[in-house]
Parts: C-alpha cells; structure tokens; sequence
C-alpha cells in the first residue's frame, strides 16, 4: 500500500497527527493510541476539517466521535502494512487506523 500526506497539524518533532490518501482508494489516519483499542486514534476535529478542505469538501463524513477539548475519536482498521509502517513512521505513542468508507461530504 501506498500512501500520500493529505493533511497536517502543525505541532513540533514533526511527527504529528495527520491523515493520508492510499493507492487503495481508502484513508489513513495517524494519532494518539487509545487505550485496550488498537482500532482507533484520537486527533484534533481540526486535522478532519483540514483533511477535507484539502480534498475538495466541506465537512468530513467519515467515521468520528467528538470528545471534550476539540478532539474526536476515529475508528477504523489498524494498519500493519510494515512499508506503511516504516514510510510514516509514527511514535510508540501513537497509532494508524485506515478507514475504507466515504470520509468527506
């Protein structure tokens, strides 16, 4: 699988929650670990927005729980492609989910 950075946070250490785009048609999205939940991540609702504006649209539709503090909970399925894995190379503290559905309206 590959994949291309579609939207970023700008925060330091420069790796940050993001979302990408996969040869697959689908959507991986990069942030916090959730706790005894390997299929899912937390992010800003920012990042989402961003997301879709960046690919033409004004809201995103996929899946996405709002928590306190601007956050939102996404779930999806945890990626575990190795060249993924090794291309983005997230931080222990931090998961990747890829999310097969429509994800912006």
């Amino acid at each position: 699988m590959l994949v291309q950075k579609i939207a970023a946070m700008d925060c330091e250490g420069g790796n940050c929650p993001n979302t990408y785009a996969t040869d697959r048609g689908t959507v991986v999205v990069q942030g916090d670990l959730v706790k005894d939940n390997s299929h899912a991540v937390v992010v800003p609702s920012e990042l989402l927005r961003r997301h879709a504006a960046a690919i033409g649209h004004g809201n995103w539709a996929g899946p996405a729980e709002q928590l306190p503090g601007d956050r939102v909970l996404v779930r999806g399925r945890q990626v575990t492609d190795s060249d993924v894995l090794q291309a983005i190379g997230a931080p222990a503290n931090e998961n990747l989910i890829e999310i097969g559905e429509v994800v912006a309206a």
